[in-house]
């Protein structure tokens, strides 16, 4: 790592982890520049902080020119840790969940079709936000190619229904026959598919005959996605509080947090990373210089014991402390 980085250029540096645009990112990158040293010791970290504004210039001019003369709608600018789609039949409960776990204000009336483009909110989790994308809803005509595109663009997704619809069986086949024309498919596997990591919302579950069709749902599907009963209505701080931490689960994410040697870890600011990926990958998620000399780390959570040494291809776990050591 090149020497004498003052702690302004490292305050700033965690600005350009967290940016949620590539024009915030732009703005980072260049105080970043502005705040490095001038020596021999950085001229390859300026070098590379100048290439990455070059690209993202030429990004944002062509992200400009592309809005100009094709405007879709259905392209989202990925903001927080991870995007999750909202996806479900008419009024089933899609914009109201939105509204209920984010800062979104989504148009919800009784009639169907309220929802004609995708609408983003940001889900807090703990110490990270999550984007929810309410999708419009899933009917009998076909799927837009840029709808298709977009779920593409995504890797899990809440499936919401409504438990008092009478034809709540044929809805969720319907959607999964018109996702699986375009080679998507919920929470199964199938080489060169799409795979959309699936949880299966029962909504509106409040009477006992509604539990009757919930647990007839749940039998149906539970082997191919988690199913969950709710009632976004009368839904309190604790139900909202566990239906997070079920999207945080399908989310397929992990967040663990990088100590320095001899410091202790900053725990209110995690690196986010997708499940499997190892110490190797957060070593150049920090910086491709520290990856290049990476030999292990120390690990405090998922291992045997606590700071036990661990090689590069180790598999981190949610909430991992990880030192990493370079040659």
């Amino acid at each position: 790592m090149p020497a004498n980085l003052p702690p302004q250029y490292f305050e700033v540096e965690r600005r350009y982890r967290e940016a949620k645009s590539e024009a915030e990112k732009l703005q980072a990158l260049e105080e970043m520049l502005r705040t490095i040293p001038k020596h021999k010791g950085t001229e390859k970290l300026q070098a590379e902080i100048k290439q990455k504004i070059s690209r993202m210039r030429k990004s944002l001019q062509k992200e400009k020119s592309r809005k100009g003369s094709t405007f879709n709608p259905f392209y989202i600018e990925k903001a927080g840790a991870t995007q999750i789609a909202i996806i479900g039949p008419p009024n089933s409960g899609k914009s109201t969940l939105l509204a209920t776990l984010t800062n979104a204000s989504p148009q919800i009336a009784d009639y169907p079709f309220t929802t004609y483009r995708p609408l983003p909110g940001m889900m807090e989790y703990e110490n990270i936000q999550i984007q929810l994308i309410d999708f419009p809803p899933i009917a009998e005509k076909e799927l837009e190619g840029n709808f298709a595109s977009a779920l593409q663009r995504v890797r899990a997704c809440l499936l919401v229904v409504d438990a008092k619809s009478a034809t709540l069986l044929e809805e969720i086949e319907n959607i999964r026959n018109k996702l699986e024309k375009y080679r998507i498919s919920l929470n199964k596997e199938i080489p060169e598919w799409h795979t959309l990591r699936t949880l299966l919302l029962c909504n509106k579950v409040e009477r006992p005959e509604d539990q009757e069709i919930f647990s007839l749902v749940e039998e149906l599907w539970k082997e191919e996605f988690p199913v969950w009963a709710i009632s976004l209505k009368n839904i309190d701080e604790k139900g909202k509080a566990e239906l997070k931490k079920r999207i945080f689960e399908i989310a397929g994410i992990i967040r663990v947090y990088s100590k320095p040697p001899n410091r202790p870890p900053d725990m209110s600011r995690p690196f986010v990373l997708f499940k499997g990926q190892t110490v190797m990958d957060l070593a150049e998620l920090i910086h491709k210089e520290v990856a290049s000399s990476t030999r292990g780390a120390r690990v405090w959570g998922s291992v045997k014991f606590e700071g036990q040494f661990v090689p590069v291809d180790y598999q981190l776990e949610d909430g991992d402390v990880v030192e990493i050591h370079t040659h």
